[in-house]
């Protein structure tokens, strides 16, 4: 599908709008669709993206540039242009353009409105305030739709804008990873750091992995998992893991890490930015460090209550006996995540805003719907 962009400016002018419009044209660009950008000023970001050069002011070609630039594309997606001042003569030959090239599919996309703003006194062109029949109109939020409709009279889509989880400052495998496996939306991503060794007790966290599922609670388990180079038992701890792993059917489900890319620095601190909580279940252990690592992300930690890992987290830690079920400890995790407001927002906004779901909920439906000759 062609689809062709409009707007004032683009990136490398920096604004909210022009890093909204990238993100527009990365995903259309990303799903296999032709996609330019036209506008003054910019330039395109991807090999992927053409941009074309509009002229505006009192040049007396736009009209002409405008139509050649849009006759043959299937969609026309204009950004602001249509509710802001900053090229009236842009907004007139659109409200045109719209009505002759009847193949052509116009959306609207209202980022901000003129008509009505006290920052913009006016006089204004009247059509600011107005909805093109043929137009498919979008709003950002309802705050704005509300107003769009109330000014126009008209109807208006709701699609909001969105953000990366990569904006996490993610490594790219951990981000890779996170996107392909779906933990970054869905259920709760729970982290055990630790060599394959028996004293980590890297069983249970299977196992509470699989009690959190059969509990109604999506869940993923991100084991660090390196094999001890000075342990001779390692590698057979590994084949019964991953053998367990297989029986409790959590092949998508629990990761051992290092299977997929060998974990750095920059790695491990991408883990404790997107994991839910640290679990860390060890027999014994000498210090704990991963306890005071996942309090400094301000992760919850649940851990047994054996020394030392009792005094190292009194203060955060969530405990429980060394030898509680796996059923119980995936009730305890399951009540303190469910109540826990800063969890379910990140998951919330990963759900609702990441740009993925957005092109998946919203842009993709959007590029489905036909021309018509009548008011939406």
């Amino acid at each position: 599908m062609r689809i062709t962009l409009v707007h004032y400016s683009f990136l490398p002018v920096i604004g909210g709008v022009e890093i909204v419009v990238a993100e527009h044209a990365r995903l259309f660009a990303d799903h296999g669709h032709q996609v330019t950008l036209l506008g003054r000023r910019g330039a395109s970001q991807d090999p992927r993206i053409r941009f074309r050069e509009l002229p505006g002011g009192s040049d007396p070609g736009q009209e002409d540039a405008l139509r050649e630039a849009l006759w043959d594309q299937d969609f026309v997606i204009v950004h602001n242009v249509l509710t802001m001042p900053f090229e009236p003569a842009w907004t007139a030959i659109l409200w045109r353009l719209a009505d002759e090239l009847a193949g052509v599919r116009f959306v609207a996309w209202v980022h901000d409105l003129a008509v009505g703003n006290p920052d913009y006194p006016g006089p204004l062109p009247p059509l600011l305030g107005q909805a093109h029949p043929r137009m498919t109109h979008v709003a950002i939020s309802a705050h704005r739709k509300a107003q769009f409709e109330a000014l126009t009279g008209g109807n208006c889509a709701l699609i909001p804008n969105g953000l990366h989880p990569g904006e996490l400052d993610l490594s790219p495998s951990v981000n890779t990873l996170a996107e392909k496996s779906g933990f970054f939306a869905e259920g709760w991503a729970l982290l055990h750091p630790a060599r394959l060794l028996r004293r980590k007790n890297i069983e249970i966290s299977l196992r509470v992995t699989a009690a959190l599922q059969d509990a109604g609670h999506p869940a993923f388990l991100l084991l660090t998992a390196p094999p001890d180079p000075h342990n001779p038992g390692s590698e057979s701890y590994a084949r019964e893991l991953r053998t367990l792993r297989s029986d409790l059917g959590l092949e998508a489900r629990a990761f051992f890490l290092h299977d997929h890319f060998p974990l750095e620095a920059r790695d491990l601190r991408s883990l404790y930015r997107i994991a839910d909580a640290l679990f860390f279940p060890s027999h014994q252990e000498g210090f704990g460090l991963p306890l005071l690592e996942a309090a400094l992300h301000g992760k919850p930690v649940f851990c047994p209550g054996i020394e030392p890992l009792k005094t190292l987290g009194s203060t955060f830690a969530h405990f429980f006996p060394p030898e509680a079920t796996p059923e119980r400890v995936a009730a305890q995790i399951a009540g303190v995540l469910q109540g826990s407001r800063e969890t379910h927002a990140r998951k919330s906004v990963l759900r609702d805003y990441a740009w993925a779901a957005i092109y998946e909920k919203f842009l993709a439906p959007l590029l489905l719907k036909k021309p018509s000759s009548h008011p939406e």
